[in-house]
């Protein structure tokens, strides 16, 4: 059986779904109605952009019930405003100790669902801190294999004076897990955190790539235990989460221009 199905009483020809399909997996038939066969459905990577774009609700896609499309919703950034999110948008060092209601936080990794991987693999997954305690337990592993390789040898010192170099005190960790023979991992995972960053920006929420963790990450033994790995994954991304303990009133400067070489 099709898993892309055909309504041809509410299909109107117009070819936007065979248009928009990324592997050419629709074509038309001897009508003009879009079809597809065993073998272009192979390369089918379950995207629904078919089923979305049709201004009909002429598709189905067996592999994507259609209660889980959402409406277009209105209320799109605006260009001023996202320009604004990403400029204001400051890598925090400094947290509060309390950690996010847990409301917000499922909020936040819900909409970053919506990353975008290669081919649609969708294979990224979040691990993410609940309390200040469970974070601090994973910067003091860090702290540890940082100093003990000669990374930033006063981690291990600062650590145990109360201080924190590697997660800055923040209330929470999120990694980001792939497999690593994925297709793209670093890409995907990449992208997953940065939009994780500029979702919990835009609610007020601090955050800060977590570089010293992810090193860490793919070389401490016991960091890795404490992480609970799936076997064969990785972490492809690590940001810190929680309230900024200070409020940034300017914009620091970016020198000079933006470096573009343009092609014709």
């Amino acid at each position: 059986m099709a898993s892309i199905t055909v309504d041809r009483t509410a299909c109107t020809r117009d070819g936007f779904c065979i248009e928009t399909c990324p592997f050419v997996v629709l074509t038309n038939d001897a009508d003009g109605y879009p079809i597809t066969s065993p073998e272009s459905e192979k390369h089918c990577i379950n995207c629904g952009h078919c089923v979305a774009v049709c201004p009909t609700a002429a598709l189905k896609h067996a592999n994507l019930p259609p209660s889980d499309f959402l409406p277009a919703q209105p209320g799109q950034a605006t260009p001023e405003a996202l320009d604004a999110l990403i400029r204001n948008r400051r890598s925090i060092r400094k947290f509060k100790r309390t950690p996010l209601p847990q409301a917000t936080l499922d909020d936040i990794f819900q909409v970053a669902r919506y990353a975008p991987t290669a081919k649609n693999m969708n294979h990224i997954a979040w691990h993410v801190t609940r309390t200040y305690e469970a974070t601090r337990h994973l910067a003091g592993l860090t702290a540890a294999w940082i100093s003990q390789v000669g990374y930033l040898p006063t981690a291990v010192e600062a650590f145990n004076a109360g201080g924190d170099l590697v997660l800055h005190g923040a209330p929470h960790v999120a990694y980001c897990v792939s497999p690593m023979n994925d297709l793209m991992p670093w890409t995907d995972g990449a992208i997953a955190a940065t939009m994780v960053d500029l979702i919990a920006t835009a609610r007020g929420i601090g955050t800060c790539w977590a570089g010293i963790f992810m090193k860490a990450a793919g070389a401490h033994a016991p960091l890795q235990q404490a992480l609970r790995l799936p076997e064969g994954t990785g972490v492809v991304g690590a940001l810190m989460l929680g309230l900024p303990a200070e409020r940034f009133r300017r914009t620091p400067p970016h020198i000079g221009q933006a470096d573009v070489t343009w092609i014709d």
